[in-house]
């Protein structure tokens, strides 16, 4: 709630935005000034939400459950961690615009196909609408969705850049964010691991350095927040690094390494349209996504005879080896190991 503060005959308009965070809205000379700005900032920061899909139906049909009735008691029932919750949330509400005044038993393969076709005519992405099937088939039931099928068509395809490449990218960045490019490249690391790195992550091991990947940051909404690596508090992943970016790095001590002008978390979106978009066009690069980084990582490692595809699964955190195994022979034009092998030019 909008409040003011008083201090050396001025007063502070205060209010707290969508996160919750505590935040001024300027100083004034009357307190009811300062007050009116801050109701005026709080309001702007938390817009009314719009009504979701589950609160526009009907829970019960007849004495049965509709599928807005049963949806969210489905979702609190699963053991899901905090983005995958998010995510199913969107999808479900998604699923309950166009089902959620039928009752769940009611509920049959043509009216799951119709949903589809309307998802598809909306404009939404393949992707996007095969989840909404999965999330149909696990929440009312296989009789549901049987003899349902929709395939994918505009999957994205996996992007991978040749170091020389990786180094012209790094060379149009802005300078505030090159040292966050060269690290994406040279570690694999994800988004939300790299951004979370502080300087007292990189450990001097023997005759090197290892980056310890302890914590990654999580977006929901908006709103970041951070959380062990791994499933337990202590998990964590190495990457061994140059020597160069290690000293980089640690010179960052126990702050974030990247961050934004304000010095808070570095969102995904802002680094893309500010920053990455205009460096990838000046590389002649367009197209490549931030996440390609690890892409490349990965393909430029899984095809060195001299690594172990197990080396490689470890070092980006692949759940197995048919993970990693997709990486290999995923090569830029001109950089076929195969060739160089044969002793032929690419």
């Amino acid at each position: 709630m909008a409040s003011t503060r008083e201090r050396n005959g001025r007063f502070t308009g205060i209010y707290r935005d969508a996160s919750g965070k505590q935040k001024s809205a300027g100083t004034f000379a009357a307190a009811r000034e300062a007050l009116k700005a801050a109701e005026h900032a709080e309001a702007a920061a938390n817009p009314p939400r719009p009504a979701k899909a589950t609160e526009v139906y009907a829970t019960q049909k007849r004495g049965r459950a509709t599928v807005a009735g049963y949806a969210p008691k489905w979702l609190d029932a699963q053991l899901l961690e905090k983005t995958s919750r998010e995510t199913y949330g969107r999808t479900a509400d998604r699923i309950v615009g166009h089902l959620g005044a039928m009752a769940r038993e009611d509920v049959g393969p043509d009216d799951v196909r119709k949903m589809l076709k309307a998802l598809k005519k909306a404009g939404l992405r393949d992707a996007t609408i095969s989840a909404t099937l999965d999330l149909t088939r696990l929440m009312l039931g296989e009789d549901a969705c049987a003899g349902v099928r929709f395939r994918i068509k505009d999957r994205r395809e996996m992007r991978v850049v040749t170091r020389e490449q990786a180094k012209a990218i790094e060379s149009a960045m802005s300078p505030r964010h090159q040292l966050l490019v060269r690290a994406l490249f040279a570690t694999g690391c994800r988004w939300g691991e790299m951004i979370a790195v502080r300087g007292t992550d990189v450990e001097e091991r023997g005759t090197g350095y290892v980056l310890k990947i302890r914590r990654t940051i999580i977006e929901v909404r908006g709103a970041r927040s951070e959380r062990p690596y791994g499933k337990s508090q202590n998990a964590s992943r190495d990457i061994t690094i140059p020597k160069t970016l290690a000293a980089d790095l640690m010179a960052f001590g126990p702050e974030l390494c990247f961050t934004n002008a304000k010095g808070d978390f570095l969102r995904r979106n802002a680094f893309r349209s500010g920053f990455w978009l205009p460096a990838i066009r000046k590389a002649g690069a367009d197209g490549l996504r931030v996440h390609d980084c690890r892409h490349s990582h990965a393909s430029w490692l899984a095809n060195d005879p001299r690594i172990a595809v197990a080396v490689v699964r470890d070092r980006l955190g692949h759940s197995s080896i048919a993970v990693t195994s997709r990486y290999i022979h995923v090569m830029p034009d001109g950089d076929d190991p195969c060739l160089a092998v044969l002793g032929e030019a690419a």
